[in-house]
């Protein structure tokens, strides 16, 4: 009989499982963080793509109608998107007949306001 005095006994040694609950809490609190980053980038893209086709529809009303009734500048757009305002900024150009209109979707409190600008060249007088 052959003693060498080892143990054959294999697995880990409580140094090495710690090491490793460690890195694991620090990939999930990493990939915690992403989510939450993914959560709020997808939010703010919804806003703006929301503003984009409002300012389309009502650049598409603008164009239809030009020339009816200009007075109106800015206003509050219907539920469920009353969190979207609109200005419209008239500028004449060196044309004759032709008008350029910017026409702003904003949101967002006094702080943080978003906008997106459409803007679109009318000619006067249907």
């Amino acid at each position: 009989m052959k003693d060498t005095g080892k143990c054959d006994i294999r697995g880990f040694t409580l140094l090495e499982v710690m090491i490793a609950l460690a890195i694991i809490g620090i990939a999930l609190v990493v990939i915690l963080g992403l989510t939450q980053r993914s959560i709020l980038v997808n939010e703010q893209l919804q806003q703006i793509t929301r503003a984009t086709l409002l300012a389309k529809q009502k650049m598409a009303g603008i164009e239809h109608d030009f020339g009816t009734d200009n007075s109106l500048l800015e206003g509050v757009f219907a539920n469920p998107d009353q969190n979207y305002r609109w200005r419209i900024v008239h500028t004449p150009t060196p044309i004759d007949g032709i008008e350029q209109i910017d026409l702003s979707v904003i949101w967002g409190d006094e702080k943080n306001q978003e906008l997106v600008t459409l803007t679109s060249f009318v000619k006067g007088g249907h």
